[in-house]
């Protein structure tokens, strides 16, 4: 018995790292443009001066929208938007956002944001533009006009993470990371090589 426990396990472990291993090999397949790039710009968005943390303990165990997952495990991309809300003057904490973005309907199953509740919760205020490709030429418009960009990247192990920019400084964009407590954004550059999505957070014209 013990025997077939063992094997048994070892094809757990197996499986389990066979998945890390193809969400790692289709990360790095994954369409996507260098961290640096785009236009040479100086641009300091106004920014909260701190970081919403997705393990602060205020929201960290908050289940995120109706998923199995939490605000602390897998609110990075809440966090973001979080953030982007704020700046733009709706302030929000993920605690808030998220329990917003739950009555307006605006989470998938798995957890994933819907974009077009942003008005909803914003009180019309804010929207979310979607692009279907990432783009330094969109990020550096969203930041000319005051829009906070927030871009997908991903972890060690093809774990997908979200940010914030906030600038960018030469080629070089500033960014706010809920993974990371820092009192000043951080090059984008220095959390990854790589960026996989964009989104804008805006202000409704």
């Amino acid at each position: 018995m013990r025997r077939y426990a063992f094997i048994g396990l070892l094809v757990l472990v197996l499986v389990a790292t066979s998945c890390v291993m193809l969400r790692t090999c289709w990360a790095r397949l994954s369409p996507a443009i260098a961290s640096t790039g785009g236009k040479s710009l100086r641009i300091r968005l106004a920014d909260d001066g701190r970081t919403h943390l997705q393990k602060d303990k205020r929201w960290a165990a908050d289940q995120l929208g109706a998923s199995t997952g939490t605000l602390g495990s897998h609110g990075c991309l809440v966090s973001s938007v979080a953030m982007a809300c704020s700046d733009l003057g709706v302030k929000l904490t993920p605690k808030v956002l998220n329990e917003r973005l739950k009555k307006a309907d605006g989470f998938l199953p798995q957890g994933w944001v819907v974009w077009n509740a942003i008005p909803r919760v914003t009180e019309g205020k804010l929207a979310a533009d979607y692009h279907p490709s990432a783009s330094h030429k969109v990020m550096d418009a969203a930041l000319e006009n005051g829009a906070y960009p927030v871009v997908k990247y991903f972890l060690v192990g093809g774990i997908q993470h979200w940010c914030v920019i906030v600038g960018k400084e030469g080629l070089e964009y500033l960014a706010r990371d809920p993974l990371r407590d820092d009192s000043e954004p951080v090059k984008l550059s220095a959390l990854t090589a790589k960026v996989y999505a964009v989104r804008v957070i805006r202000r409704v014209e």
